[in-house]
């Protein structure tokens, strides 16, 4: 927890520019660290959200625009990483922010629009001919699980309709690996989970699938903790922090929202938290791209979010609760109520206290006339994918206070070792001797200063 509290924090220090970062950058921001994003603003920092909802604009066009049924976000315009570059991304990362339906926002002409405008849009323009995946995410979080409307072409629609189109999406084809798509239905199952109990029909399908691919994911792990950087289609490790991260930061999202609490101890996924905090901790001063550095902060801010929920000694599972009815289900059914934790730092807990907390993953029953898999049929002995490590003498220390014989801590040793040989001190690399290759010292790193921007390197200007 305390490297995950680390991890968030480095990379809250990493300040974008709302006068010269586009759209899509920040709303990247935005997913991840949601309420508490600060921008720069001349020589003040404001508050994301504040300054979002404020009339925000870029190159003089408005974030969002006034349409016949509502409102929706400014779409794609031809040039990369200005406004969304998929329909309604900009509205499902915002969701993670959990503003209220009445929350309003400034748009050309003095005009104001609301949330619940840019969901009535959204729903009345669904078409099998656009992308469903951040759509069904979007819509999720605004509409009840059961919901059914017509759109503008009279064609009926409803959030199971939408879970049967992602559950029949192409993952290996879909873009940053078809994760954003299996987050959307495991969402969307949560919900599902959280009102009726029980997994039946296109829900049990949806279900079969995020179960199918969350053995993948794990039979595919590197030894450090890491994903592969071909996400589902084979092994893969790159020694590069953004592939790695990229990776590994869009695969732990979408398990953060997938895997029931049960599993949330288990080895593999205690060192892929590890993994990805340690990476973000000792990267904190080099250059990364938006997008794949948010979503792998979002996936930390998931996690320690589940892990302080977990915490507390009421939380009941979900065989042992009696379903709500529709009557009797309010928004706080869908949204951990988080305990005091003393064991974080005043500011962490303050965040936690106040941001959207995505629905915890119930316990999954057990499906019907379904036997119950073998949690050992994948086996975690696959060949090492990463290099040999040499040990580099430390620069300055980061104290990470946990069991030193935990596993995270060990894949979090290694990783800081590889770090470490990457940035060798004149241009020298010690030797490692099979002795010293055995002892799992502190998490150490390089000393440096947090990075004031952060910036999509290929090819796009440096933003001071």
């Amino acid at each position: 927890m305390q490297l995950t509290v680390k991890a968030i924090e480095k990379t809250q220090r990493r300040y974008m520019d709302a006068n010269q970062h586009r759209p899509w950058q920040i709303m990247h921001g935005l997913v991840g660290l949601r309420r508490d994003l600060e921008l720069r603003e001349g020589n003040r920092k404001v508050n994301a959200i504040e300054w979002l909802s404020n009339g925000a604009t870029f190159r003089g066009q408005h974030w969002f625009e006034v349409t016949e049924h509502g409102a929706k976000a400014r779409g794609y315009n031809g040039t990369p990483y200005e406004f969304e570059g998929h329909v309604n991304q900009t509205l499902a990362l915002l969701a993670m922010s959990n503003l209220p339906a009445s929350h309003q926002f400034k748009v050309a002409g003095g005009r104001t629009i609301t949330m619940a405008d840019l969901v009535n849009h959204a729903k009345l323009h669904i078409t099998t001919r656009e992308e469903i995946t951040w759509t069904l995410w979007f819509l999720t979080h605004y509409v009840d699980i059961d919901a059914e409307w017509t759109n503008v072409d009279g064609e009926l629609w409803s959030i199971e309709e939408l879970v049967k189109l992602q559950t029949r999406a192409n993952v290996l084809t879909a873009p940053c690996g078809g994760t954003h798509g299996l987050f959307a239905i495991a969402y969307a199952r949560n919900a599902h989970l959280y009102k009726h109990g029980d997994l039946r029909g296109a829900w049990l399908d949806a279900d079969q699938k995020i179960q199918r691919y969350i053995e993948l994911a794990r039979s595919q792990q590197n030894r450090d903790g890491s994903f592969s950087t071909e996400y589902f289609k084979g092994p893969g490790y790159s020694r590069d922090f953004n592939e790695r991260l990229k990776a590994s930061g869009h695969m732990l999202e979408w398990l953060m929202m997938s895997l029931p609490h049960k599993r949330m101890n288990e080895p593999w996924v205690r060192r892929a938290v590890a993994s990805v905090a340690t990476d973000l901790v000792h990267n904190a001063a080099r250059p990364a791209e938006t997008g794949p550095m948010y979503h792998a902060v979002h996936s930390l801010v998931l996690y320690r979010d589940r892990m302080v929920q977990s915490e507390k000694p009421e939380t009941k599972s979900l065989a042992e609760t009696k379903p709500a009815t529709p009557e009797q289900l309010t928004v706080s059914d869908h949204i951990a109520e988080v305990p005091n934790n003393p064991s974080l730092t005043e500011s962490s807990q303050e965040r936690i206290d106040r941001v959207m907390k995505a629905p915890p993953v119930p316990e999954i029953p057990d499906p019907p006339m379904t036997a119950e898999a073998d949690s050992t049929t994948v086996a975690e002995t696959l060949p090492s994918i990463t290099p040999e490590i040499a040990d580099v003498p430390e620069k300055s220390e980061v104290s990470v206070a946990v069991d030193e014989e935990s596993l995270s801590q060990k894949a979090a040793n290694h990783i800081a070792r590889t770090l470490r040989k990457s940035l060798p001190e004149n241009g020298k690399v010690a030797e490692t001797s099979p002795n010293e290759s055995k002892q799992q010292p502190e998490l150490i790193g390089p000393s440096l200063e947090p990075v004031k921007i952060a910036i999509e390197p290929k090819g796009e200007p440096t933003v001071r």
